[in-house]
């Protein structure tokens, strides 16, 4: 998301920047698809409920690009990360107050369809096939219930736990894996050439991990008030 905001910032000043017309052109593509259509999901993307939903309507609207390079490409890159579109975190989209009492209503009766034979932790994007009446209740079966299963000791039927508060706040407190994924790779790469023995680095990066929660703000104020 950093050179898209930056490719942002360079399109507004193009004129001052005297680019090639070239690249004034492929800036202006990137600014365009991360105002129009990107930002959104990126701004929600920490939210886990909104997860399924979010990305099956930034399918939809792929393929629904102006500019179908952009689109496709687009699309491309998001079919290797469909984590929330899988049989099993598909569930979460149970919890999206977005979602309307009628869709919530077909997902729960598709609980009852076959699973799959093979268990994806990852929905595979390579022949998948969405359209605009592609919806959400489509890619629930019987496995989905093991979000609940694995979140809630109650043993009843998934409708009767939707309004449990307790687990809603499991729900919401539930890490999403590419903001995960992102950011303990930064920290891997920003660190990794610092120790040479494997047993010292993975101690150096629990301890950044810690120092980063408890100093968020990483000022010269917070720092030198910091104490282990």
């Amino acid at each position: 998301m950093a050179k898209a905001i930056y490719a942002v910032k360079m399109t507004l000043f193009a004129d001052q920047l005297k680019l090639p017309a070239r690249i004034q052109r492929g800036l202006r593509h990137v600014a365009l698809f991360v105002s129009l259509l990107y930002i959104k999901h990126w701004h929600e993307a920490l939210i886990p409920e909104y997860a399924p939903k979010n990305d099956l309507e930034l399918l939809q609207a792929l393929n629904e690009y102006p500019d179908k390079e952009v689109g496709a490409e687009g699309t491309r890159a998001l079919s290797r990360h469909l984590w929330y579109l899988s049989e099993d975190l598909i569930a979460l989209a149970f919890f999206d107050d977005r979602v309307e009492d009628g869709k919530k209503k077909r997902m729960l009766e598709n609980l009852v369809r076959p699973a799959s034979k093979k268990a994806l932790k990852r929905l595979a994007g390579k022949g998948l096939r969405v359209t605009n009446t592609t919806i959400l209740s489509g890619f629930v079966t019987s496995r989905s219930k093991r979000l609940f299963e694995l979140l809630t000791d109650r043993k009843e039927h998934p409708q009767n736990l939707l309004a449990d508060e307790a687990l809603k706040n499991r729900v919401r407190a539930l890490k999403v894996v590419n903001d995960s994924a992102e950011r303990a790779i930064a920290l891997i790469k920003q660190f990794a050439g610092a120790v040479k023995d494997e047993g010292q680095r993975q101690y150096l990066l629990r301890v950044v991990k810690h120092h980063r929660s408890e100093v968020p703000k990483r000022t010269k104020a917070a720092c030198s008030a910091f104490s282990l």
